[in-house]
This record gives C-alpha cells, structure tokens and sequence, in this order.
C-alpha cells in the first residue's frame, strides 16, 4: 500500500481530516493498512478510528472501520463488501444458524452477508426447505441432500448475484414460507432501505410470503438511509448485528417491539 508520508508529527484534527479524505474515497480500510500508509502506529491510527467513529463519521469494525453511508444511492461492490466487516459477519450468521429447525422452510436474500449464511447452512445435518433469488446462495446449497432449493426466477442483475422481477414476483407471492433472512444496504431508527427498487420490491414480497422476518446486518449498516424504504422497523421480527451497535440505535430498535440480538464476536 502506498504511503501517504508520515503523519504522526500532525496535529490531531489535521491528521484525522487526512484519514477522513482517504475514506471518501475508500469506503473501508483496516487498521494495519491505514497506519503503514500514513506512516503512523497502529496504536494511533486506533486511536483516531475511535474518535471519527464517536464523532459519527466512522463505524469500527473488529478490523478497522468503514464510512458511515449518508448516501442514499451508494452501493459498495459486491467484492468491496464481502471484505468489510469479516469478523462482523461470521458472529451474525453463527447466531442466525440457531434460529433454524428441522423441516423448515425458509427464504434467503441476496447480499454478501446471505453468501455467508449459506455457507454455513451448507453445513446443517437436518432437512431445510429454502427458497432464494440470489445464484450464489443456491450454488452453495446445491448437492446437498438434506436441503432443498427452490429459485423462483428473474432477471439477472448487472454485477450482482440477484434474480429481480417477474416471473420470481409472482412466485413468491403465492408461497408460504417460516422466515426470511433479510438484507439491507441501510438501517435507521424508522426503516431498513436498499439502493435499487427492483431489489426491494423483492424483498418486500419474500417479507409478506413469511410468518417472521430475521434482518441480518453488521453495525456498519446503521444510522444511514438508503433511497428505497424496504419496511418500518415494526414489520421487522428480529435484528442479529453485532456488539458494535450504538446504545442510541439499540434503543431505538427495540422501542420498535423488535427483538434485537447483538452478537459478541467469536
């Protein structure tokens, strides 16, 4: 990584408005990354992490941090965001593993985040019925005889391993499933929300084919908005993040009457 000289002599404010700059740009960074380009310790570069983030700027990772997402249209790319928040991500689908019993049926959403919980349901011993628009998923859950995969269809989106639109809609509309493994690109005190409406209307219509809905998203994901409104927090049944949740936002979820499980990391 190239070393942007050594910014250890700065003042403070001055330094930390350089690491801002780099995150705008950047999105994501890890700790021992950020300190060998700004030539800095690893100790300072956490120290100033902790700051931005207390300040509202950064969310910490267990790794680094990633810029909190104000943006309504922003997206990360699909690589960008199955390397941000690893540790994050492990402890959430370790925890939404144990919501799942035998003879379920449930359905699975796209998103880095639903990558890895396929992963790990690959691994269950028990029969499962689920159902998916995202192509990874059910790649991952092919060959495997206790499971069986439905993908209800759709166009492929550009760059992304979701099946969006008919006939995948109509389908889903007529199914009855136990819960949802949900994404989403942001989450505030009032809603979840994603950047593409297309994507939502399919998240919508899974939501409304399940008895519950379990929303899985890293602590980055809070305290932004997203351009579409998914649905209000209410119609959500539980949230699994992580432990890094602001006290505020834990709050305000579950004044919501949802059940929220922020897991330690493993």
């Amino acid at each position: 990584m190239p070393n942007d000289g050594n910014t250890e002599e700065l003042l403070p404010a001055e330094r930390r408005q350089r690491i801002m700059d780099w995150f705008d740009v950047h999105f994501a960074g890890s700790s021992q990354d950020l300190a060998e380009r700004f030539g800095i310790s690893v100790s300072t570069i956490r120290r100033d992490l902790d700051y931005l983030a207390k300040e509202g700027f950064l969310s910490r990772t267990h790794g680094g941090a990633v810029r909190m997402r104000p943006q309504a249209s922003y997206e990360p790319s699909t690589e960008l965001a199955r390397n941000t928040a690893v540790e994050e991500k492990r402890s959430i689908v370790a925890e939404a593993v144990k919501q799942l019993r035998p003879d379920q049926s449930i359905m699975i959403d796209t998103g880095t985040i639903c990558h890895d919980l396929a992963d790990a349901i690959a691994q269950v011993d028990f029969p499962l019925t689920i159902i998916t628009n995202d192509i990874y998923v059910a790649k991952a859950l092919t060959y495997k005889p206790q499971l069986s995969v439905v993908m209800p269809g759709g166009a492929n989106r550009f760059g992304a391993y979701s099946l969006l639109g008919e006939p995948g809609l109509a389908f889903v509309r007529d199914v009855r499933c136990d819960m949802f493994f949900m994404s989403a690109q942001a989450v505030d005190g009032d809603c979840a929300s994603d950047t593409v409406m297309e994507l939502v209307e399919m998240k919508r219509a899974m939501m409304a084919a399940s008895e519950k809905t379990c929303l899985l998203a890293d602590s980055s994901r809070f305290n932004g908005r997203a351009l579409y409104r998914i649905a209000p927090l209410e119609r959500i049944h539980t949230v699994i993040t992580d432990e890094g949740l602001a006290p505020s936002m834990r709050e305000a979820i579950r004044s919501h009457g949802v059940t929220l499980n922020c897991v330690s990391l493993g």
